[in-house]
């Protein structure tokens, strides 16, 4: 038994050598790529990608370091409509860097996702014993093409992915332990999550059928709804902020954004004028003129814009309510097109491009790369952590969920790809092993738990 272990720790510290040298050739590749050769071709680029400043954050962050406020333009009312905690990371950028604060933030963004890649190799630790695993999975998140758009993009999904993997790694922890203390410091991090993109709040809802997928009976049950909510309630406290100022704006409970009226019309708009003959990019756009004739009709005092600019942060959560009235009408008023709107936005989540040559890119980028996921839990479901696997599939799941019934395009999945980097690299391992000699040199650890009765060991069933 010594003698494992002490395999164990040698061979875990040469893998995680061998990370940090991967991770930081990559890093320096990625500099040269992204600050010298990259900007020549934005324009050809931006046709696949929307890269560069993105969705008024950069604008937001202009603001907020001139000391005019959380606004999309001078001249209109304070917004709700973006979640606070990247527009403030850019205007610290913009204060530190002022005209390099681009460049900065795609620095910065590097930086994320190679701390990423070490997360990435402790949760897959926590799913499979294969040891290859915590160091092709890494790789294969930094070598994602999803993953490079991203990096170039200003926007939230970096941060996001970096944020949403340590909460992985805390939730595991509390699942594993089952103290209040380590639920609540999942919540506080879901939180810091939910400040970037809020679209992951809800999760904590999950736990429950979580629990009652490997133990029943009332007293899990009511020990999984606790667990829930402190996990609620830690994300709520980290929120709490940004909940009071829109309170005092608007004189409601707001706790993320106000934008969700806009995405439900967005993707209403796609679905039900697909037949135009337009592209999704183009959708999107017809989409905003649309909004901005509804808004005009309705009398609403607003700067014309994709996200209409307000003059009263009221006329704001109004017309984001009347939009997401209307949509919600729609589709009581036809089920059919409901279900044909949902089952399409399944797909665009995964594939769809703002034109058809770049949901031809993805398609052929994400095809493969879920196909791999789904072989790994095939090939390796008797011997992966159920519960850890359970966790992420079902945020997976959940993620999906909130995106089938408004918009989705393939960009929204990105933040899933270091899930399903640690489902591909099962199989790419076990295609590649030599012998059963890295089978042998497996080492099983020990099952989670939820709360204080252990669960059911789901490898030791299939010894």
């Amino acid at each position: 038994m010594i003698s494992a272990n002490a395999d164990q720790i040698r061979h875990g510290g040469a893998q995680t050598r061998l990370l940090a040298i991967a991770v930081l050739a990559i890093f320096l590749v990625k500099l040269v790529l992204y600050l010298v050769v990259i900007p020549r071709y934005h324009d050809a680029l931006w046709a696949l990608w929307s890269i560069g400043p993105a969705d008024n954050y950069a604008t937001i962050s202009k603001y907020i370091n001139l000391g005019l406020g959380y606004r999309f333009s001078p001249e209109t009312a304070l917004t709700l409509e973006r979640e606070p905690g990247y527009p403030y990371f850019l205007a610290l950028l913009r204060w530190a860097f002022e005209d390099g604060y681009r460049e900065a933030a795609i620095v910065a963004n590097i930086v994320f996702t190679s701390i990423s890649a070490f997360l990435i190799g402790a949760l897959a630790r926590s799913v499979t014993s294969l040891r290859r695993v915590a160091l092709i999975a890494p790789l294969l998140f930094l070598l994602h093409p999803g993953t490079i758009g991203t990096e170039l993009r200003l926007g939230v999904e970096v941060p996001f992915i970096l944020l949403l993997l340590g909460f992985f790694l805390t939730l595991r922890h509390a699942l594993c332990s089952g103290t209040l203390m380590a639920y609540l410091g999942a919540g506080l991090l879901l939180g810091a999550a939910s400040c970037v993109r809020s679209t992951a709040l809800l999760y904590p809802f999950f736990l429950v059928p979580l629990a009652l997928l490997f133990r029943g009976g009332w007293s899990s049950l009511l020990r999984s709804a606790v667990s829930a909510a402190i996990v609620l309630i830690g994300a709520l406290l980290v929120l709490s902020p940004w909940i009071i100022r829109n309170y005092g704006l608007v004189h409601r409970f707001i706790p993320t954004a106000s934008v969700q009226g806009v995405s439900m019309q967005v993707g209403d708009y796609i679905c039900t004028h697909g037949d135009s003959g337009l592209n999704l990019g183009d959708l999107d756009l017809a989409a905003a003129d649309a909004r901005n004739s509804l808004a005009a009709d309705q009398g609403y005092r607003f700067k014309p814009a994709y996200y209409q600019m307000f003059y009263d942060p009221q006329d704001e959560i109004k017309f984001n309510d009347s939009l997401a009235r209307q949509v919600v009408q729609h589709y009581r008023d036809s089920p059919a097109l409901f279900a044909r709107c949902t089952t399409k936005n399944l797909l665009n989540f995964w594939f769809a491009g703002k034109t058809p040559r770049s949901t031809l890119v993805n398609v052929c980028v994400q095809l493969p790369f879920m196909l791999l996921a789904l072989a790994g839990v095939f090939i390796e479901w008797r011997r992966l952590d159920r519960v850890t696997l359970a966790m992420l599939l079902l945020f997976v799941f959940y993620t999906m969920c909130v995106y089938a019934p408004i918009h989705a395009l393939a960009r929204y999945s990105v933040p899933l790809v270091p899930i399903l980097a640690i489902l591909a690299a099962i199989p790419i391992c076990r295609w590649t092993s030599r012998g059963s000699a890295d089978r042998s040199a497996e080492i099983r650890q020990s099952e989670p738990r939820f709360g204080a009765a252990p669960l059911p060991s789901t490898r030791a069933q299939t010894r």
